[in-house]
């Protein structure tokens, strides 16, 4: 006997399974983006539309769609000559000048020159950055550092190679000469007269305890506040200035930089240390140097700054 009321299972079956299919059946559909007009691959789902990652291909491609990515350099010429080799009429290199971690970056797919110029994505890059030379990191760590008698030889054993000797009547930088003018010093410290000086020095303190050393003259009078005299109650002469030489960056040329040579007792101690003069400008030379040689061997602008993010 029929029963109007149970369902026949195999047509319920079936119409489930039609409606599933219509509505979770997966498709690929082309969308088209109002604006630009660009089309795009997606997966209709439903009601749900996903667009398709274009990487999705990137195994069947014979080439890649663009370039992108950044090469980094280890010399300035090599990104001279990976720049010449990728470069177009827009690429752009910007320049870093951070005195602890200069840097350039070319913009190889930069965005099109003038206002109304294609936007372009700006991911394949060339990177620069300038290995600061041992010497001079050396010098700026201890530069104005506050040594003991001991300290200061050993890091001037350890670095002397660094120091100039400076024959009487040399040409100086006209810099260094201006500062030796201005502060009225005499001749230039040698080599062997800093390592005398750091290895043993007699110094006779007003008022304060007094310590037996070697005594090594130099060129310049300093007095302080507190008048320093030798052993025999003469004014303590010591040397002023000193000159090193050593380049900024790694292979770079060498500057000349000159070194006031500082002392003061310190709790019954002898404590020295130096100020460079001027080390600003030395750097900025040597950078400026550099960005002026990318121009010219690439013929592309140089800006000072950094590019937007890739």
């Amino acid at each position: 006997m029929n029963d109007p009321t149970l369902i026949n299972s195999d047509g319920f079956v079936a119409e489930v399974r039609d409606l599933v299919e219509t509505y979770v059946t997966a498709e690929v559909i082309e969308v088209t983006e109002p604006g630009s007009g660009v089309k795009a691959l997606a997966v209709r789902s439903g009601n749900t539309v996903t667009p398709m990652a274009a990487s999705v291909f990137d195994q069947y491609r014979t080439n890649p769609l663009r370039r992108a990515g950044t090469a980094t350099m280890l010399s300035l010429d090599s990104l001279i000559d990976h720049v010449n080799r990728f470069k177009d009429a827009d690429t752009v290199v910007f320049a870093d000048d951070s005195r602890s971690a200069p840097s350039m970056t070319a913009v190889l797919d930069y965005h099109r020159a003038g206002a109304s110029g294609d936007p372009r994505f700006g991911k394949h890059r060339s990177l620069y950055a300038f290995p600061l030379s041992d010497e001079w990191k050396a010098w700026s760590k201890a530069n104005a550092e506050v040594m003991s008698m001991a300290d200061f030889a050993a890091f001037l054993e350890e670095r002397i190679i660094d120091v100039l000797f400076v024959e009487p009547g040399e040409d100086l930088p006209e810099d260094v000469q201006r500062m030796l003018d201005a502060l009225g010093s005499g001749a230039v410290a040698s080599p062997n007269k800093l390592m005398e000086l750091a290895r043993g020095l007699q110094i006779n303190e007003s008022a304060v305890v007094q310590e037996a050393v070697n005594l090594q003259s130099g060129e310049a009078t300093i007095r302080f506040q507190a008048e320093h005299t030798d052993q025999n109650g003469a004014p303590l002469k010591v040397p002023s200035i000193f000159l090193i030489g050593i380049p900024v960056f790694n292979n770079g040329p060498l500057y000349r930089l000159a070194a006031r040579l500082r002392y003061r007792k310190n709790a019954g101690k002898i404590v020295f240390w130096y100020d460079l003069w001027r080390t600003d400008r030395t750097f900025d030379h040597a950078f400026t140097e550099a960005v002026q040689r990318v121009k010219i061997e690439t013929e592309l602008p140089v800006l000072i700054g950094k590019p937007e993010a890739a």
